[in-house]
């Protein structure tokens, strides 16, 4: 596998986890290191750390955060 590729699994402790409980990955990696970017889509989306989950997230919180205040409010 290329330095650039291991330094950027290094750097991130999420895309190690990943890449030990899926080792296919290691393949893919070491054939290619344009299979990179193709690896932290497929750890985003699995780890739920997407732009669009970010979103759902705080949606739920908030919603969740209203729902308090109307639940207090009415007692």
């Amino acid at each position: 596998m290329r330095d650039e590729v291991i330094f950027k699994l290094y750097a991130n402790e999420y895309y190690l986890d990943y890449l030990r409980k899926h080792p296919k990955w290691y393949f893919y990696l070491d054939l290619d290191p344009m299979y990179f970017r193709e690896f932290e889509r497929v750890v985003k989306k699995a780890l739920k750390m997407t732009t669009y989950d970010r979103l759902e997230s705080l949606k739920n919180q908030v919603n969740f955060a209203g729902a308090m205040i109307k639940y207090l409010a009415s007692q």
